[in-house]
């Protein structure tokens, strides 16, 4: 017999250092919300969420004395990085496109950081996402995306020297892709640093002079260096602008260059519609996918596992799929799951998987034959596809998986109770959209849909997906049995997707 069990997610459940970033500037260590405790931060001297709604008249800071005025060709209330909707002003690129304020963010002379989540529309031209303009001079600085001596798109942090300007550059920006920009100033070292999506990637000698002029804080434009003009306009998407007048600790930096998980969707399992065609469908409590009843799944509130019902699945083709793909598997994405095996099941069992039209572009299944959880995706919506296959052991008891897709590191990976158990490469090429459903209880292997079906009288409760971009979380629950196969009793399973940034770095 064998258990899946499932309850609701903690950080602390699989080694998750998940936090968020502080909205007090006042206080160096605080409480994220959601109980999730955040490390010590450094305050910011100005910030501005950008989360303001649409048609707003003004962006309202949250750390500083200034507010942001936006011109014509800036529409606040954009989705954010997180998912947030409102969470980011779009710039149209223009000549009204800018949000100025009416003062100086920091002394750019001494030791300062600046950061800020982007989203270009276009790569490959000059664009400022955020500078402080001098008088009849450069920027005080200027962060954004350029070109590198070769003419291809890269991310920049200017700076004025004596000389004229010094620029660090590095990273690859990606249209419509989500990135988390930082500049560092650092007096002391005569250094500036560039980080994207908080890893360092460059770093320059740079010595700003001590006369330098300063000026307005502007999003989405650069003074020109006539001193006089303003062009490099942004055109895209900005969000959580923030600045320091210190050199900001890359640990701090990294974590705010992290996708944060947000509530996507979630199915309690305990009702279902039943719509005018007959189709028994079980709604989700955020949005307007569902889950929808295959074979003979049916709702069950005899022993609910938890809440008034859950959902029974006998082993012989039931199932359950989602009336719409939610997730991006072409892009980031993450799907976990807490599980308990009550000795050795002699046969292979299907926990969750999304399919396409000829194949999954994953499964996560038990195989009997060698007791080891088996995670395998396709390189290609195609029925021969090559594949790539990860597995770990399976000796019993308790046990935390996760599976994931990291599109910037080009690979893929199996977790097991927080430590890295197997990985392999996987290429961008090797990523593709299945556009069929997610399947709980079910994959399609290689012979056909339905070739693992989750045995005994199973029973399901708790499914959700959450999304960080991106990241996506959630609980995919409860499953028991009277007869054999999977048996639930409480736990914890998760999905996630990135679906903004491209993605994120390293394991969770």
């Amino acid at each position: 017999m064998a258990t899946l069990t499932a309850a609701p997610w903690s950080p602390a459940a699989v080694g998750h250092p998940l936090s968020r970033p502080s909205t007090d500037a006042s206080a160096a260590s605080v409480a994220a919300r959601d109980g999730e405790e955040s490390p010590a931060e450094t305050p910011p001297v100005a910030a501005w969420r950008l989360d303001d709604g649409n048609g707003s008249a003004r962006a309202a800071q949250w750390a500083g004395s200034y507010v942001g005025l936006p011109g014509p060709g800036v529409r606040l209330g954009e989705q954010g990085p997180d998912g947030k909707m409102p969470g980011a002003a779009y710039f149209d690129g223009g000549d009204y496109s800018y949000l100025i304020t009416e003062g100086i963010a920091v002394d750019t002379t001494r030791a300062f950081t600046v950061g800020v989540w982007v989203r270009p529309e276009v790569t490959g031209q000059e664009m400022v996402a955020v500078s402080q303009s001098g008088i009849w001079s450069a920027p005080n600085f200027a962060l954004g995306a350029t070109t590198d001596g070769d003419g291809k798109p890269t991310w920049g942090f200017a700076l004025p020297t004596a000389d004229g300007q010094v620029t660090v550059t590095g990273g690859t920006p990606e249209a419509g892709e989500w990135a988390h920009l930082a500049g560092v100033y650092d007096p002391a070292t005569g250094s500036a640093r560039l980080y994207v999506d908080g890893t360092a990637v460059a770093a320059r000698d740079a010595v700003v002079p001590a006369d330098t002029a300063l000026w307005h804080f502007v999003m989405g434009e650069a003074l020109d260096s006539d001193g006089y003009t303003f062009g490099q306009k942004w055109r895209g998407d900005l969000a959580d602008v923030r600045v320091w007048n210190a050199d900001v600790p890359a640990a701090e930096l990294a974590e705010l260059g992290r996708r944060k998980p947000r509530p996507f969707a979630y199915w309690p399992m305990e009702s279902v519609q039943t719509l005018e065609n007959g189709i028994a469908r079980i709604p989700d409590t955020h949005h307007n996918i569902g889950f929808i009843l295959g074979g003979d799944a049916r709702l069950s509130n005899e022993e609910p596992l938890a809440g008034s019902a859950d959902i029974t699945l006998d082993g012989d083709g039931d199932h359950l799929f989602s009336d719409i793909p939610p997730l991006n598997t072409d892009r980031s994405w993450a799907v976990s799951t807490k599980v308990r095996l009550h000795g050795a099941p002699d046969r292979d069992m299907a926990v969750l998987s999304q399919t396409g039209w000829q194949a999954d572009a994953f499964t996560l299944r038990y195989h009997a034959a060698d007791q080891t959880w088996r995670a395998v995706l396709a390189h290609a919506d195609s029925a021969d596809a090559d594949t790539t296959q990860l597995s770990a052991p399976a000796p019993g008891g308790a046990q935390n998986l996760l599976l994931q897709y990291d599109e910037k590191a080009r690979q893929v990976q199996l977790y097991v109770d927080g430590i890295l158990a197997d990985s392999a490469p996987y290429a961008e090429t090797d990523a593709w959209q299945a556009g069929s459903s997610l399947q709980a209880g079910r994959d399609s292997a290689a012979d056909g849909v339905g070739a693992h079906f989750l045995d005994g009288d199973n029973a399901w409760r708790g499914v959700c997906w959450c999304a960080e971009a991106l990241l996506v979380w959630g609980v995919v629950g409860l499953l028991r049995s009277r007869v054999g196969g999977w048996v639930g009793v409480g736990g914890v399973c998760e999905l996630g997707l990135c679906v903004v940034c491209g993605g994120w770095r390293g394991g969770l």
